[in-house]
């Protein structure tokens, strides 16, 4: 963005980006099976912003094709339990549904680790996302991951290799991106295993904190 409003700024411009450190629980995670019902996991605030109106709606659709599926979205104020977050987000197009559409309120640290641990795919529908830590925690836990294509999501993943990509706000094409992963479980297996190798490989802090000290140190010598 800097780069397309300040073009005789290009060779001034550093860009390190945020790290994530690594667990043994996320290790094990990333590279075990994941049999049952085949969940799909929203995690982030619950606000516009986020492409949850957009999600909500692809929703539907997937299930009508793909019926044994689990949705769990967490996220909301502390003080809500997750039976009113339901009621206000869920509509009446939701109610054949119900069963597989599970929002669980504000979670902690501990919990939102479990919730990783036990999905298959994370879905990060956001119409504007800077970074995006949500798409590092899914890729350490080895998720296949359905991200909007914007800012943080797009830099970091590599749409077939490490992850899908889609155009914010397009329902049709989150649904059939959703649809397509459930329906290929050895193709979502070989996105996740990328992601968990690829997070490793460049985005944990160890191997990023080396680039950040030659920012500083450049920005000390000029």
């Amino acid at each position: 963005m800097l780069q397309q409003y300040y073009p005789d700024a290009a060779s001034k411009i550093r860009v390190v980006g945020n790290g994530i450190e690594d667990t043994d629980a996320a290790l094990e995670a990333s590279f075990s099976n994941r049999p049952g019902m085949a969940t799909v996991l929203y995690s982030g605030r619950l606000v516009e912003r986020k492409g949850i109106r957009e999600l909500l709606t692809a929703i539907p659709e997937v299930l009508q094709v793909v019926p044994g599926v689990k949705f769990v979205l967490t996220g909301g104020p502390p003080r809500l339990a997750a039976a009113d977050v339901a009621a206000q987000w869920l509509e009446a197009k939701h109610d054949p549904f119900r069963e597989q559409i599970h929002f669980t309120g504000w979670q902690s640290p501990a919990e939102m680790a479990l919730r990783y641990a036990s999905a298959d795919i994370l879905v990060v529908p956001s119409r504007y996302e800077p970074f995006g830590m949500v798409i590092l925690e899914g890729m350490l836990h080895g998720l296949a991951i359905v991200a909007a294509d914007v800012g943080g999501p797009a830099e970091i993943l590599e749409h077939g290799r490490t992850g899908l990509l889609f155009p914010a706000r397009n329902v049709t094409a989150l649904s059939n991106a959703l649809k397509w992963l459930l329906k290929n479980p050895e193709e979502r297996k070989a996105l996740g295993l990328a992601a968990a190798r690829a997070v490793r490989r460049k985005w944990l802090w160890k191997n990023l904190v080396p680039p950040m000290l030659d920012v500083y140190n450049e920005f000390l010598v000029h």
